[in-house]
């Protein structure tokens, strides 16, 4: 069984633009906990949100591509399902504004039976409770979460 450190990951978008740019807040806490995953998901949503984000990173977005199209991480786009499943939980927690992206990721997680997630979101994905009960386990505690 796969210990705590290396078990699968899904990665929302803040953590991962800290992995990414090394003089990030986080870099370094975000980097170890992707790298030593046993497998990282990347739900497509996010990575929209990623490249977005990197619109003047061009250099760091490309090497990401690299790493995502070499299999080291899992690239997973939505299905019909989950896209609605996305939006009911936008709808359920409408106090927070979670919205498509993260209401993407959660359906994911839910869809996967993984619970491990890196993201600066925390108040967020702390506050989530999945259908079939339980919740996140963030794997990092950003210094200043909630900052994209």
């Amino acid at each position: 069984m796969p210990t705590a450190s290396t078990a699968a990951l899904i990665c929302d978008t803040g953590a991962l633009l800290d992995y990414l740019v090394a003089n990030a807040a986080d870099h370094r806490l975000f980097r170890h906990a992707i790298d030593t995953a046993r497998t990282r998901y990347i739900p497509a949503l996010v990575l929209a949100e990623v490249d977005y984000f990197l619109r003047n990173e061009r250099k760091a977005m490309r090497s990401f591509m690299r790493d995502v199209a070499g299999g080291a991480f899992t690239y997973v786009p939505p299905s019909l399902d989950q896209l609605v499943r996305a939006m009911e939980i936008d709808r359920r927690y409408a106090d927070l504004g979670l919205g498509l992206v993260d209401g993407s990721v959660v359906a994911l997680a839910e869809a996967l039976g993984i619970r491990r997630l890196a993201t600066r979101d925390v108040r967020h994905f702390a506050a989530i409770r999945f259908a079939g009960g339980g919740s996140f386990d963030l794997v990092v505690l950003p210094a200043d979460p909630d900052r994209a």
